[in-house]
């Protein structure tokens, strides 16, 4: 998901309809939209793209889509054959309506239709009872309502026969919960298992801070949940949830200074196990991954982690949402160390693979390709907008993301569209 430095945003969503991918064999000529409509057997290459390569990207669906994140089903995923290929969902906000499925069919993005209905995870008439419906924000009393009923940056985790959504919604006290559902079918029905109780309060971010409209010590939200494994010296598999502390939303005067002031905005990982009807447990207190940093410009957010090469890369998202500020970065990751290092910059608006028509790239969602190679999905703005002017605007895109060089030696991971851009 995607909080916001100095104000939240709206999102925007809609849905996809059934049918199995296309058969595209390797040695078919590629068409750079159709790229990904592949069965799960077959996969494409480094060559293949850099072939094929789309220098200036096209939106996914021509509509905002904020938080964009892109599922793989396979024949033996949960849903089986029937849901097999790749799905869509994005931020809604305060539509009637959560989370709208859309389907990778034909070389193209639609809605996912059932019973000529554009079918949500969470359709209308049927939104968790606990959501907000209009109470303020006690950190952000002025925000407007579209911002207050926040459903914000879902993301499907697939695991012991289940589908898991992980999204965050504010609650009826009006803050910010990192919450998630079950199903057995991405077409539902989901069930809603509520939020975690993984929120921390300010002073434990910000010790002097003075107080203010919520309290002495409020509440904060917590964004951006993500799952990420990796197996322990036993040969275990462990799980852990990746939230951000969205401290950005909170703001004040420091009152010797009088220079303005935010909390920190670390990413938590916390273990959990999930059960077998689906319920999540935590295991231990939460552990700090990450923090901002001065080059960060006030957070970082909108984290995704990538196994590949025998190392857990960490990718994610920093500045302010609305702009051109917003950049996204690359660090290796050891989820068992709590450890993150090695940052670099992955791409941001100056970046060639924007095809000179883009800028903003963040909220990054990743989709293995074949071996060291991703498809990465992003959210921008074209250029001429941003969100203080033009409202959410931010359409969804797709580029690459290699970690073999051309040879498939093992390399620094390198988005492609730039290294060849010229």
């Amino acid at each position: 998901m995607t909080s916001r430095a100095d104000i939240e945003a709206p999102r925007g969503p809609s849905g996809a309809q059934q049918s199995e991918p296309n058969r595209l064999r390797p040695n078919t000529p590629l068409d750079p939209a159709g790229l990904f409509d592949l069965p799960s057997e077959e996969s494409r290459t480094l060559k293949d793209i850099v072939a094929n390569l789309q220098r200036v990207p096209e939106p996914l669906i021509n509509e905002p889509m904020p938080d964009p994140f892109v599922l793989r089903l396979t024949a033996n995923s949960p849903g089986g054959a029937r849901t097999a290929g790749l799905w869509l969902v994005a931020t809604t906000n305060d539509q009637p309506f959560a989370f709208r499925l859309y389907r990778f069919v034909g070389g193209t993005w639609v809605p996912h239709m059932v019973e000529g209905k554009h079918r949500a995870i969470f359709p209308e008439g049927k939104l968790p009872a606990w959501w907000n419906a209009g109470e303020l924000d006690p950190l952000s009393p002025d925000l407007p309502r579209d911002l207050v009923l926040a459903r914000w940056a879902p993301e499907i985790d697939v695991r012991n026969g289940l589908l898991t959504l992980h999204y965050t919604a504010r609650d009826r006290a009006g803050i910010l919960r990192t919450a998630y559902a079950t199903a057995s079918v991405i077409d539902g029905e989901w069930t809603d298992h509520g939020f975690l109780d993984v929120n921390v309060r300010v002073k434990d971010l910000a010790p002097d801070y003075p107080g203010g409209p919520a309290g002495d010590n409020p509440v904060i939200g917590m964004i951006d949940g993500h799952v990420a494994a990796t197996v322990d010296a036993e040969g275990k598999e462990r799980t852990f949830l990746l939230t951000k502390v969205d401290g950005n939303g909170l703001q004040w005067t420091d009152p010797v200074t009088q220079e303005r002031r935010k909390a920190s905005t670390p990413i938590l990982s916390h273990e959990f196990k999930q059960d077998a009807d689906g319920r999540i447990t935590l295991l231990g207190p939460a552990r700090v991954l990450l923090t901002n940093g001065p080059h960060h410009d006030g957070l970082i957010e909108g984290q995704f982690v990538v196994n590949e090469n025998g190392q857990s890369h960490l990718i994610y998202s920093a500045g302010f949402f609305g702009n051109s500020e917003y950049r996204t970065y690359i660090a290796s990751l050891d989820l068992l160390a709590n450890k993150v290092g090695d940052e670099r910059l992955l791409i941001d608006s100056q970046s060639p693979a924007l095809g000179g028509q883009w800028n903003g790239p963040g909220h990054p969602s990743l989709v293995r390709l074949g071996e060291g190679l991703y498809a990465m999905y992003l959210h921008v703005w074209r250029n001429g907008t941003e969100y203080g002017k033009d409202g959410d605007q931010r359409k969804a895109i797709q580029r690459h993301v290699a970690f073999k060089d051309l040879e498939g030696r093992p390399c620094e991971p390198f988005l492609v569209e730039e290294r060849f851009s010229g």
